[in-house]
């Protein structure tokens, strides 16, 4: 019985060390950085090679740098919450060509056309919310009101829209890095052995 205790201890630590590095949050902040880069420069595949290549550098650096520090345990939950974040990842990037072509032909109601990016945001919020949720991370919650608030301030204050991309992302950024910064201080290397597959 202890036994079983003891593994499930070990697993919750290695679970809340996948999340606890700052990594995803950097791919998060990345993701908005992304969207503002498209919005700038008008280049809409940009999204979608920020993101992926920035989601191959995140589980490259986990391999790196978070698993030698903690230890490496192929727990079925983490898998799944891998494989869920890649799925989620493509379903974002269909979803924003799919509004692209459609808000690009102009047959919409005006209100529409002129709520629609804070009505965008508002998704995007609701969305980090949800990963907030499912992920049990708490600092996430705050990501979601960010980037409602900056949605909202470009509603009405007429920010300009890649700046409103821009902000959330580099704060996200920011405190993913500092995150980061306090894991690999907090979790000294330990000199385990490479894992030998990713999870």
């Amino acid at each position: 019985m202890r036994t079983n205790t003891d593994l499930k201890k070990i697993e919750r630590r290695a679970y809340l060390s996948f999340f606890q590095d700052g990594l995803w949050d950097i791919l998060l902040g990345v993701f908005f950085v992304a969207w503002g880069l498209m919005i700038t420069f008008d280049f809409v595949a940009l999204v979608g090679v920020i993101f992926i290549a920035f989601y191959f550098a995140v589980l490259g650096l986990k391999r790196k740098l978070t698993y030698p520090r903690t230890g490496y345990i192929k727990i079925a939950q983490a898998r799944r919450q891998n494989v869920r974040m890649l799925i989620l990842g493509i379903v974002l990037l269909g979803l924003g060509l799919i509004l692209s072509v459609i808000f690009s032909t102009g047959n919409r109601p005006e209100w529409l056309s002129e709520y629609f990016m804070f009505i965008f945001g508002a998704m995007a919020a609701i969305i980090v919310a949800f990963l907030a949720s499912w992920w049990k991370i708490r600092r996430w919650y705050i990501y979601a009101l960010l980037v409602f608030a900056n949605f909202a301030v470009y509603q009405w204050l007429e920010v300009p829209l890649n700046v409103s991309f821009f902000i959330p992302g580099a704060i996200i950024i920011l405190c993913g890095l500092l995150l980061l910064y306090r894991f690999l201080r907090k979790y000294p290397m330990a000199g385990l052995e490479e894992p030998d597959a990713i999870a």
